[in-house]
């Protein structure tokens, strides 16, 4: 019957209640607006169930949210939760399958006081991220061997202490330079800045910020945005060492290095100067032998040079380029001749072929020259006429003759 009326009323999913309940929950999971948020409230109905879990309830004026915080996340806490306490959450919000009621799920709890300086902490340290004031390319380098080093912290210091006591150790005649502030209370940040622009503008070559651990609230100064923007605009490397390791303060973020304790503040910033002088002296060696080893390579090889038959004859040399000018000049002189016999016989073979083309050759061979009285040369009859007086040259004279009459070719057109 019922699966009739489902198939008429047209109906096609049909949920269990845990199933509608995990579906709701996978929602909630997947809406990021309500996840990893903070909760302002006060806390009710607190229960710590057997040391381990913490069930409670936030509320204000108008509404309630039920809370679970589980042992992972609440053993860290530095109090303890109590009803009527003005708490600050961070969670996620979810949904509580059994009942199916929601509720949130809190992963960080701060007291009300403490909870408003760690958003203000967040929220500045967002903007600078942002601005690029964390950025490693704006990172300065600590110089190897500092001349001096620069102190921000206060004159009663334990941190004053532990600086000077391991600089000195480390490197004894090392200047530091102190440039004493307030370090806690109200109004201490901008005399915090005052002193570390006073360091930078005596152009130390590096400046460490100290002081000892405390609470948020005793640390605030060095998360002030004028303190932050101070260590920015430094010229001189910066080193922060501020609180216990275990706090992460904004002053720590923008410096240029972060050191856990101000000890290691210094052991950062200033060698150890007998070690410098170790190595120092190992890199004199060094080069000592290196140039000893250049020596005596340069001595061997001079000595192989002077064996050589060239230095123990220097004659040989000038013989041996003299022999070789003498060899060239006969070469020399060997192309000249015989190219002049080339062009000699050239000069000849002209020669012949021209005597062999003269008119007194032709003539030998049985021909003669005719010439007009005026010893011009007649080339054709009809230059001539009857009764001209005619020369002809012969090899071996030359006869007179007068035309008696001129016969043409009968061949010429």
């Amino acid at each position: 019957m019922n699966g009739d009326l489902l198939d008429r009323e047209g109906i096609k999913n049909v949920y269990t209640v845990r199933d509608l309940n995990v579906y709701v929950k996978s929602l909630l999971r997947r809406d990021e607006n309500i996840q990893n948020i903070w909760v302002r409230g006060e806390i009710s109905n607190f229960t710590h169930y057997n040391d381990r879990h913490m069930y409670f309830e936030l509320k204000d004026e108008h509404s309630i949210i039920k809370c679970a915080m589980f042992r992972a996340s609440n053993k860290g806490l530095d109090f303890k939760p109590e009803d009527g306490m003005e708490v600050l959450c961070r969670g996620d919000v979810g949904l509580y399958i059994p009942n199916g009621k929601y509720q949130l799920i809190v992963n960080e709890m701060l007291p009300e006081g403490k909870g408003k300086l760690y958003l203000a902490y967040e929220k500045l340290k967002k903007k600078l991220a942002e601005e690029g004031l964390f950025d490693d390319k704006y990172k300065k380098a600590i110089p190897r061997v500092p001349e001096n080093i620069g102190v921000v912290t206060s004159e009663e210091a334990d941190a004053l202490r532990d600086i000077v006591t391991v600089t000195k150790r480390r490197f004894p005649n090392m200047d530091i330079l102190l440039s004493p502030t307030p370090v806690q209370g109200k109004g201490a940040a901008p005399k915090i800045v005052e002193a570390i622009k006073r360091l930078d503008e005596e152009k130390v070559d590096v400046t460490i910020i100290s002081r000892g651990g405390g609470s948020l609230e005793d640390l605030w100064n060095f998360n002030e945005e004028v303190v932050a923007r101070a260590i920015f605009d430094a010229q001189t490397p910066v080193i922060s060492a501020v609180g216990h390791e275990t706090d992460l303060l904004i002053s720590d973020l923008v410096a240029d290095f972060r050191a856990p304790t101000p000890s290691a503040a210094a052991e950062m910033a200033v060698p150890e100067k007998d070690e410098l002088l170790l190595k120092l002296n190992e890199l004199k060696n060094r080069a000592g032998n290196a140039l000893l080893n250049i020596v005596e390579i340069n001595e061997r090889n001079l000595k192989h040079l002077i064996k050589r038959p060239i230095f123990q004859r220097p004659e040989l040399l000038i013989e041996e380029s003299t022999q070789r000018v003498d060899e060239l000049k006969m070469k020399i002189q060997k192309n000249i001749e015989l190219f002049l016999k080339q062009k000699d016989q050239d000069i000849k073979g002209k020669i012949e072929r021209l005597k062999a083309l003269s008119p007194e050759s032709t003539m030998k061979r049985g021909y003669s020259v005719v010439l007009t009285g005026e010893d011009e040369l007649i080339k054709s009859v009809d230059e001539i006429e009857v009764d001209d007086e005619l020369k002809v040259m012969m090899t071996d004279g030359k006869l007179k003759a007068i035309t008696e009459e001129v016969i043409k070719s009968k061949t010429k057109k």
